[in-house]
């Protein structure tokens, strides 16, 4: 119980920090200074740097994009053009980090502070959200009779899948 307890801080520690930028903001964080601001920005520039170099290592020569193996995960083999689609899912969602992180940059250094924070601290979820809605259309769009499976599954696969590479790279 008491491991549990102690995680239960570190958790509410760690979203605590991660939802700085939302609470700055509905704090009306016009008057921030920059120190203040950059530490604010610091979990979504680590958090979307860190998504990218996991998703984008995997698109070097000779790797397995990070979405074609959690679809294997979950379906198994995988026929050549859902190999293809994964790939390119894979480099969308590199693509969408590099946006994240720039746009930050860029209305950090050019915007108002409250700009800033309405973009790290509030548009962050809802854009997660239309990439990941937009991702799923266009899957169900360009390949139809492709099984579908649940959210829950393809968390438990993308879980699954980083916890097989973590102890491969133990070893």
């Amino acid at each position: 119980m008491r491991r549990f307890a102690g995680g239960g801080l570190k958790a509410l520690g760690l979203l605590l920090l991660a939802a700085s930028p939302l609470l700055a903001y509905l704090g009306g964080g016009k008057s921030f200074p920059l120190p203040v601001r950059f530490l604010l920005g610091l979990p979504h520039a680590l958090a979307y740097g860190f998504l990218l170099w996991l998703f984008g290592r995997t698109l070097l020569a000779g790797r397995q994009p990070l979405i074609t193996s959690v679809a294997r995960r979950v379906h198994g083999t995988l026929k050549p053009e859902i190999e293809a689609y994964t790939r390119g899912v894979t480099l969308a969602w590199c693509l969408f980090f590099v946006g994240q992180l720039v746009v930050s940059a860029l209305l950090f250094a050019l915007a108002p502070a409250d700009i800033w924070l309405l973009f790290v601290g509030l548009l962050n979820v809802p854009l997660l959200a239309i990439m990941f809605l937009g991702e799923y259309l266009c899957r169900v769009i360009r390949h139809p009779h492709h099984p579908r499976t649940s959210i829950a599954r393809s968390a438990r696969a993308f879980v699954e899948n980083a916890s097989v590479s973590v102890d491969v790279r133990a070893r």
